[in-house]
């Protein structure tokens, strides 16, 4: 009996994590560049280490009695957002997936795909949260100065221009395998088990900025299906609790 409540609950865990990352993909579809999540699940089932060949264990239906679901990962889709032209000179876009723009934030160097920047009370060129813009200029540690009455123009190396002359260059790199990178708030990544390259094309658009990647309606619909398993397992978990409180009242009226 308490293989159905085991397996009932990871089922209800199972669709609460899927409900949690759903919800928050929503909350975040007009993020600059934010990257949907997916919870990825794997199949856990016990093995008997005494008897690994015992063939009762191996049938379907101790497989089906016996077999509970746990989360494994929280996947991120890298996929590109749709990118749309806003005709501010501060806002860029990376046509390159595995591209990312450097800023010198309190707890180290971050990644992001999010181009809005601005500048702040000194000139430099800053994020929303007002974290530097890192020039590849100095090995990175260069603040980017923009004065205020220049004409400023970046060309698809994200090399800035002011008044036609060439200046400082936005540090943007590029990782060979972008799983690895970890989220860190809403769109900016930490480098985890692996290293950034200096990107040598990485599709810079100035005046663009990428969306996020979050299909509204694939997600209500995938809300609507957590949303059900949920309730389903909910009384699953429900029925088994009241089967064992049955279940131990009759064996203590017969003690």
């Amino acid at each position: 009996m308490l293989n159905g409540l085991y397996v009932s609950t990871s089922g209800l865990l199972m669709q609460q994590s899927r409900l949690d990352t759903i919800s928050n993909n929503l909350a975040n579809m007009n993020t600059n560049a934010f990257k949907k999540d997916m919870a990825v699940f794997s199949v856990y089932r016990p093995k008997d280490e005494r008897y690994p060949q015992n063939f009762i264990r191996e049938t379907s239906y101790n497989k089906t009695i016996n077999t509970a679901v746990m989360l494994d990962d929280i996947a991120t889709d890298h996929q590109i957002g749709h990118i749309t032209k806003t005709d501010n000179r501060l806002d860029f876009a990376l046509e390159q997936e595995n591209a990312f723009f450097a800023v010198d934030t309190p707890w180290g160097i971050r990644y992001t795909r999010d181009g809005a920047f601005t500048r702040n009370a000194d000139g430099d060129l800053v994020t929303q949260e007002g974290y530097p813009v890192m020039s590849r200029n100095a090995q990175g540690t260069a603040n980017i100065n923009i004065p205020q009455n220049v004409r400023f123009e970046a060309d698809e190396t994200g090399t800035l221009y002011t008044d036609g002359i060439p200046g400082e260059q936005l540090m943007i790199v590029e990782f060979d395998d972008i799983e690895k990178l970890q989220k860190v708030g809403r769109n900016h990544y930490a480098a985890v088990d692996i290293e950034p390259v200096e990107a040598e094309n990485a599709g810079v658009r100035q005046g663009y900025l990428e969306g996020s990647n979050v299909n509204p309606l694939a997600e209500m619909v995938q809300m609507v299906e957590a949303s059900r398993g949920y309730e389903m397992y909910s009384k699953a978990v429900q029925t088994f609790d009241e089967i064992e409180g049955q279940a131990a009242t009759k064996i203590s009226s017969q003690a």
